[in-house]
């Protein structure tokens, strides 16, 4: 198994590439030593960065940046991959600025990778260091994949399948047309009926969603 250092963050066992839905996973696995990976919450950044740490060895991810202290970086470039969730947490605060450029530029250096989540564009971004901001914009853009409703069918039914229930497609309609289309809100519906499946073992049915989901 891969060594990943989480810093207490435990990462998802689904977050795989082999998971992952849309094309955004091959361009991180084709990525050079800085890549910025963007999209809006839900749309798989999380899962992305993820996807890295069960990948590689040697990697770590880190998010809630804003909870921990720059010197969280120290030390860090050593290791072969290097996963920044919400970046958007820290910027504004110089000194987590400052630790974010060093450790790009030693990455580099060392012939490592760093790949950094964030909402939108880095152009977009609200940088105060603007040498932070040159290297956000030169780091290779990965765009999360907009999914339209078969392709989030297909995320769905494959995550029941991985949490030991079956949704079928009848039943996975029923949830998309009567919620919203973000996927991390979606994901959370699975796992309120894997929870409900367990305690009450009975099948998931359209009858059953409606009364577990109050949809």
């Amino acid at each position: 198994m891969n060594k990943q250092l989480t810093l207490d963050i435990k990462l998802r066992d689904d977050a795989t590439f082999a998971n992952y839905v849309g094309v955004a996973a091959k361009s991180v696995l084709e990525a050079g030593p800085w890549a910025y990976v963007y999209g809006q919450p839900g749309s798989g950044r999380t899962h992305l960065l993820q996807s890295c740490c069960h990948h590689y060895v040697g990697s770590i991810y880190l998010a809630g940046l804003g909870n921990l202290s720059p010197e969280v970086l120290d030390g860090l470039a050593s290791l072969e991959v290097i996963c920044i969730d919400d970046i958007e947490d820290v910027l504004g605060d110089v000194d987590w600025e400052e630790a974010i450029f060093h450790l790009m530029n030693a990455v580099k250096d060392q012939g490592k990778r760093i790949f950094i989540a964030g909402p939108k564009r880095a152009s977009g971004l609200k940088v105060k260091l603007p040498d932070l901001h040159s290297r956000l914009v030169a780091a290779m853009p990965i765009e999360t994949d907009e999914l339209n409703d078969e392709e989030k069918l297909s995320v769905l039914m494959q995550r029941a399948h991985g949490q030991g229930f079956y949704l079928g497609r009848d039943v996975g309609r029923f949830i998309l047309s009567r919620s919203g289309r973000d996927m991390g809100q979606l994901l959370d519906l699975v796992h309120k009926l894997e929870i409900e499946t367990l305690c009450q073992g009975k099948r998931v049915t359209i009858p059953f969603v409606k009364q577990t989901l109050s949809l």
